[in-house]
């Protein structure tokens, strides 16, 4: 079904909202968004709360939503109570859009919200040090996503320095960062930039600038799957060597499944793969795995995991496999 547009005066962000959970329990707030299976509600006396959308028996909120469901199809309104159960959108002139249960809603986006407000983020930071080999590790992740109704737009980096006694240090990193257009019918456009060094495989920095045409397999509020394809281009300077021209044909795999009862669970995989086609019979590929447990509010304990493959490294007798684990406390914001 087509996206309705809707234009009205901005209305001014009060705490009128009303949510009403299962059990009964009412919440006076501003409802400020859906993701991830928790509703971010602000309150005046409790502050900021995250709630878990299954159990929610109805929503009222004033200002308008961009509301996307698991099927794909979206619409923008003001929400109110249907019938049976079930969210109404509205139009401005309070006549019903259309009404779907909170299982069929995935995403709620506050079309009147502040930039910050629409920052989701993580950042994990882990060590360690083996005295009797004199091996000190560090490593670094971090994540931040700006949302709004028509696409998300996000950055990502993954780091790690390796410092051994008589031996030289190794680094490795990987920058990416990107946009995520939604279309009709869960299909997205994703065009992106990549950057990485990794002299283990034998370049000291590799640049791709790539478009990934996709779709949601899957779209719930407890996880997703997302498959596309496209292809990208870049420089790459080996180790050793003088600096090619990278042309490649891209896959692209991304799945996440979280949990909202206590503890806060999270488990993400993200997978590129480009093979070559101005070297044809070359393929690299980038695998990352993230899982999360809450410790306390918004800290966690993540285990993180990474393999970086090259069938035909750019410098001869580089390694065509790296492969790290790492352990790190974490914040999400």
């Amino acid at each position: 079904m087509a996206l309705p547009l809707f234009w009205a005066a901005p209305v001014a962000a009060q705490k009128t909202d009303i949510v009403v959970l299962i059990n009964g329990d009412r919440i006076t707030c501003e409802v400020k968004q859906l993701n991830r299976g928790r509703l971010e509600v602000k309150t005046d006396d409790a502050g900021t709360l995250q709630i878990e959308w299954t159990k929610i028996a109805s929503v009222t909120a004033k200002l308008f939503f961009d509301v996307g469901t698991a099927d794909g199809r979206r619409y923008v309104g003001s929400l109110a109570p249907g019938a049976n159960g079930k969210v109404a959108i509205l139009a401005p002139t309070g006549d019903t859009v259309v009404e779907l249960s909170v299982f069929e809603i995935v995403s709620l986006a506050q079309i009147q919200s502040s930039f910050f407000r629409r920052l989701d983020g993580a950042v994990n930071l882990g060590a360690s040090y083996t005295q009797s080999s004199g091996v000190f590790q560090i490593s670094f992740n971090g994540k931040v996503e700006y949302r709004r109704p028509s696409f998300v737009a996000f950055s990502s980096v993954s780091a790690g320095l390796t410092e051994q006694e008589n031996e030289p240090s190794t680094s490795r990193y990987a920058v990416q960062a990107g946009f995520q257009k939604f279309r009709p019918n869960r299909w997205v456009v994703a065009p992106f930039g990549l950057f990485e060094s990794n002299p283990d495989l034998g370049f000291d920095s590799r640049s791709t600038g790539a478009i990934n045409i996709g779709r949601y397999l899957l779209q719930s509020n407890g996880g997703w799957l997302l498959l596309g394809a496209g292809a990208g281009a870049g420089r790459e300077n080996p180790v050793d060597g003088d600096d090619v021209t990278n042309i490649d044909a891209l896959i692209a795999l991304n799945a996440s499944r979280f949990t909202y009862d206590y503890p806060k669970i999270s488990l993400d995989f993200a997978t590129l793969v480009f093979p070559s086609l101005n070297d044809l019979g070359r393929v690299r590929i980038n695998m990352n795995l993230a899982y999360s447990r809450e410790l306390i509010r918004d800290f966690n304990l993540t285990m993180t995991a990474y393999n970086s493959y090259d069938n035909r490294p750019p410098t001869a007798g580089a390694s065509k496999n790296d492969v790290g684990f790492s352990l790190a406390l974490g914040w999400t914001f």
